[in-house]
C-alpha cells in the first residue's frame, strides 16, 4: 500500500477516505488509533491514507479535486 495523503485532522482524513471508498477505492486509514493515546503531544500529521498502488493515480485525482474545492456536497440529494 502507498501514502497518498496525510493530515493531523480526524475528521478530514474521515471525509477523505469517504470520498475515495465513494469512488470504488479501498483505504486504510493509518493511526486513527492513536487519536486518544496523543495527550499533550503535537499531533502533526498522524494521520494517513493509504491504497494500493493500482489505485494511486485515481485516488490522488480525487485527493487534487477535493483539495481545490471541487467536490461538494449536493444539498438537493441530501434528507
Amino acid at each position: 500500500m502507498i501514502r497518498v495523503f496525510r493530515c493531523s485532522d480526524y475528521i478530514e482524513a474521515h471525509l477523505v477516505e469517504g470520498l475515495l471508498r465513494e469512488r470504488g477505492i479501498e483505504t486504510f486509514l493509518q493511526g486513527a488509533l492513536l487519536q486518544g493515546g496523543l495527550g499533550e503531544l503535537p499531533a502533526l500529521g498522524h494521520l494517513a491514507i493509504l491504497v494500493d498502488e493500482a489505485d494511486e493515480s485515481a485516488a490522488r485525482r480525487i485527493i487534487d479535486a477535493y483539495e481545490r474545492g471541487e467536490l461538494k456536497i449536493d444539498e438537493q440529494q441530501e434528507g
